[in-house]
């Protein structure tokens, strides 16, 4: 019941085999004193839960810093109205307040206005922005992005793609192009 509850919830499912094996290996063949199953399960499940968000601290700037050849390529995924776009403003915002110098490339060709949106921010933060026509190919938009930084030693590019569930075999296939060559040095 748990697991089609997650599925249902679009959970991916290497996380619903994690959460799976944690409570299998820390409650099922283990003495559980009558009236305290419950518990057990909530406290294993919560364990799992968190360690699922115990990652090493990343120093975002020395990364950037660090990185040879340039650019610095970062390419921002998430369903449908998370806040990409505007999550990527504010990181362009921060990389240039730690004096870097930042690229925003339109690889949403699909929303209505993404790419006016993303040219919008470009413009408020003065940043070039890297675009083509609604519709047309999204890797592309991040290769030619890409070489852009190459050329004019740009130390980050920051790229914008469409919404998308994990469950969505097309747009999943789409994120495969991006790293054939678009970002396949990148980080």
């Amino acid at each position: 019941e748990l697991e089609i509850g997650l599925l249902e919830s679009n959970v991916a499912l290497e996380v619903i085999d994690k959460i799976k094996d944690d409570l299998k290996t820390n409650i099922v063949d283990k003495p559980i004193k009558r009236g305290s199953v419950e518990d057990e399960i909530k406290n294993g499940l919560k364990s799992s839960i968190e360690d699922l968000f115990l990652v090493p601290n990343i120093n975002l700037i020395d990364n950037i810093k660090n990185k040879s050849p340039k650019p610095y390529v970062i390419c921002f995924v998430g369903i449908n109205g998370s806040g990409k776009t505007t999550s990527i403003s504010k990181i362009a915002n921060m990389l240039k307040q730690n004096k870097l110098s930042v690229v925003l490339a339109a690889s949403d060709t699909f929303r209505a206005a993404a790419i006016q949106q993303l040219k919008e921010w470009g413009e408020k933060l003065n940043l070039k922005v890297i675009a083509n026509d609604y519709g047309s190919d999204p890797a592309a938009v991040a290769f030619d992005g890409k070489k852009y930084c190459e050329s004019h030693n740009i130390d980050i590019l920051l790229v914008d793609t469409a919404g998308r569930q994990h469950s969505n075999k097309n747009l999943m296939g789409e994120m495969e192009k991006y790293g054939d060559g678009a970002t396949s040095a990148s980080h």
